[in-house]
Order: C-alpha cells, then structure tokens, then sequence
C-alpha cells in the first residue's frame, strides 16, 4: 500500500494523472536476445502505466521506472500525432533533423538502450516515429528517449547525456506538453 502511495505521488509529481498508474502484483517475464527477462514496468496505448511490484524496489528505482514508462506514453502521443500530419506538417519539419543516419551513429545511452540497438533487424536503420519493433525487432530509439528520461530522474538536469539524444527528448517532451494543451 505504501508504494502505490509513493508511487501515486510520483506520478503527480511528473505532472501525470495518477488515476492511470498503477502498482501491479503481476510479474511479467519476456523473452529477448534469447534470454528471459522480468520487465519493471509496461505502459500501454491508452495511457495507463504498470510498475510491476517488487518488495526490494526502493522508492528511487520506482521512479526512475516510471520516468522510463512515462516517456513511452509521451513517444507514442507524439509518434501518433507525427503520423496522423502530412510529410511538409509542423512535427515532420520539427523532427527532420533526426535522421536515421544520425541516430544510429549515436547509438544508445545506457547498457540497456545500447542492447536494443545492437539487437536491431532491420533493413535499414530505425527510423525515429516509425514502427520500429515491426520493422526490426526491437525499439532502439524509443528506448533511448526513455533511458534519457530516467538518467535525468536519476541523476538530475547536470547528468552527461549525449546532446543529440538529450534534445530529442526535449523536443518530444516540448510536442507532447503542446498536444496536451491543445
């Protein structure tokens, strides 16, 4: 009870709805690399969050998991609205800069950021805004963005990140508060 507390003060804390975040008891285990793996948490296209319980979570590793959750949601909301525009639309001229080219030279930010690049099948190189765990097996963009996310949690705003991908994050944070609002 306590950590759904905790957890719910987080969530108003990132100034998300807190009705949409939830603690699961639930373990979810996922096959990946050829290795199992147990997620922390899952965020889903309607918005709602799941941190799945874990009695040694504490609470800094329960929020930097829904740091990395949340900017899933906000990936997605813009991803939507990105592909919901025509190509010369506001977000495309926005986003352009991004290539792909640019963002597989960068790579990822953390171990697990990098492991999804690594784990990339696809014909060419991921494309920021596109299906990429159909196109490739993996989602190495979207992951970084949220590693980002939750180092700048971790950490704080003075954490050394890889400038590109820090501003992407910013930039997807920037569309998604504007979206919101609209």
């Amino acid at each position: 009870m306590k950590k759904q507390e905790t957890l719910q003060r987080l969530a108003r804390e990132f100034g998300y709805d807190a009705s949409k975040v939830t603690l699961s008891p639930q373990t979810r285990t996922f096959d990946y690399l050829g290795q199992s793996f147990t997620s922390e948490g899952q965020s889903f296209p309607d918005g709602r969050i799941e941190i799945y319980y874990d009695p040694q979570m504490t609470d800094a590793r329960l929020g930097c998991c829904l740091a990395h959750e949340l900017q899933h949601v906000r990936y997605f909301v813009v991803r939507d609205a990105y592909c919901a525009e025509p190509t010369d639309g506001p977000l495309h001229r926005r986003f352009a800069k991004y290539a792909p080219e640019a963002l597989g030279a960068q790579r990822g930010v953390s171990n697990y950021s990098n492991e999804h690049w690594d784990a990339w099948k696809g014909d060419a190189p991921p494309k920021l805004f596109s299906m990429e765990l159909e196109m490739g097996k993996s989602e190495p963009i979207n992951e970084t963005i949220a590693e980002v996310a939750k180092a700048l949690y971790n950490w704080g705003p003075d954490v050394r990140i890889n400038p590109l991908w820090r501003e992407l994050h910013d930039a997807i944070n920037e569309e998604y508060a504007a979206l919101r609002s609209a």
